[in-house]
């Protein structure tokens, strides 16, 4: 039995390990921001709002890019759970790159995922191809009625 159970542990680390890009590399900075910084785009969805932010990106490999978010928000029983979408374009000094992800949160926080928007990439990201995710996502009232939003962005990246 201990035998079966050591083999079926080294055949699930072998999957995993063949299951990852050999030229993957994974990209993480943090964003951090008010969502009162947002305004409201003039096409807005049924049942849901449309808002567009500029959030500088702290730390980790994408530190002082910025990225413009146009995100749109469907808030279900009161808000008190709800899904988004996001579309993404990443600008730094040495190119950028554009990605779109969907998500959801609840009272615990949010999370989200996605992909790299083919053929977006720019400068340093020519050829960038990949995933996307949104981990750790949290919100805090903030005294001025909006809120304190934070989470790590997490490029998943490989070049073609």
């Amino acid at each position: 039995m201990r035998f079966m159970f050591l083999f079926t542990s080294a055949v699930s680390i072998a999957v995993l390990a063949a299951a990852t890009p050999a030229g993957a590399q994974a990209m993480k900075s943090k964003v951090a921001f008010n969502n009162n910084i947002g305004k409201q785009t003039p096409d807005q969805p049924t049942g849901g709002k449309t808002v567009s932010y500029q959030i500088t990106l702290s730390g980790g490999e994408l530190n002082g890019c910025t990225v413009k978010i146009v995100e749109s928000l469907y808030g279900r029983e009161e808000g008190n759970w709800g899904i988004f979408d996001i579309n993404g374009d990443v600008s730094c000094s040495d190119g950028g790159f554009s990605y779109t992800s969907s998500g959801a949160w609840d009272g615990n926080g949010f999370h989200a995922a996605g992909m790299i928007k083919d053929g977006s990439g720019t400068g340093k990201y020519k050829g960038i191809a990949g995933r996307i995710a949104q981990l750790g996502g949290a919100g805090s009232k903030a005294q001025d009625g909006g809120f304190n939003i934070s989470y790590d962005l997490v490029v998943d990246q490989n070049k073609a």
